[in-house]
């Protein structure tokens, strides 16, 4: 029952990708509003006795996502960026508290100092071409910078999860303040390939640490779990 929760996320992905290649673009604008929702399924099935501490905020920031990715389609196009930078935001601060609600070990020091170089590199280039978005840049840039950070922290599927969010939203930023640098064909599939491919990621991270007992594989530091069912 379980792996067939992965069913829908996984239909409506390929049907997603498949119309941003055959250049369907009304398939890919409506088949991206249900990506989220279909994802959340794997979720959502789970018991209420087997969801965990982070459950809820994983679910929260699959909701903000799919703000992100709905929201732009209905507002004025002056507002379109933002409305979606907004969901988004959101979505990685909610992901942030769904990291820290459970166990987790640390981040690869090598991993952490990448991560930093690619967020400052992220942030030279775009942040002189943002005008009044500078401010907003720099903090989606931090924000960015902390999920992949503490996805990191929770194994290899996390460390994977968090390298595609900065993929996807690395190409966004560069699309939006400098898109010379991204004007090759099929970037929008490689965005939300590794978008999907990151949240998809995410979510496994919390199905596998919704207990103490399943975190990663390691002994569950003494006192998890008191501090995790306070």
């Amino acid at each position: 029952m379980r792996a067939l929760s992965w069913g829908p996320v996984a239909g409506v992905t390929l049907a997603h990708l498949v119309a941003l290649v055959t250049g369907a673009d009304a398939v890919a604008a409506w088949s991206q509003v249900l990506l989220m929702p279909a994802l959340a399924v794997v979720l959502l099935v789970l018991p209420p006795e087997d969801r965990g501490p982070a459950w809820p905020w994983a679910l929260a920031a699959l909701a903000a996502s799919w703000v992100g990715d709905s929201l732009p389609k209905i507002v004025p196009s002056d507002v379109q960026f933002l409305s979606m930078i907004g969901g988004f935001a959101a979505a990685q601060v909610l992901w942030i508290v769904a990291f820290t609600r459970v166990d987790r070990g640390r981040s690869p020091f090598a991993w952490t100092l990448l991560l930093i170089v690619v967020a400052v590199a992220l942030l030279v280039v775009t942040v002189p071409e943002a005008g009044m978005l500078a401010p907003a840049v720099v903090v989606y840039g931090l924000l960015l910078l902390a999920v992949a950070w503490l996805a990191s922290s929770h194994g290899w599927v996390g460390a994977l999860g968090g390298a595609l969010f900065v993929l996807s939203d690395g190409l966004i930023a560069l699309g939006a303040f400098r898109p010379d640098l991204v004007a090759w064909a099929n970037r929008d599939l490689v965005v939300m390939a590794t978008y999907v491919g990151a949240q998809a990621l995410f979510v496994a991270v919390i199905l596998l640490t919704r207990s103490p007992e399943l975190t990663w594989g390691r002994a569950p530091r003494r006192g998890t779990r008191a501090r995790l069912t306070r």
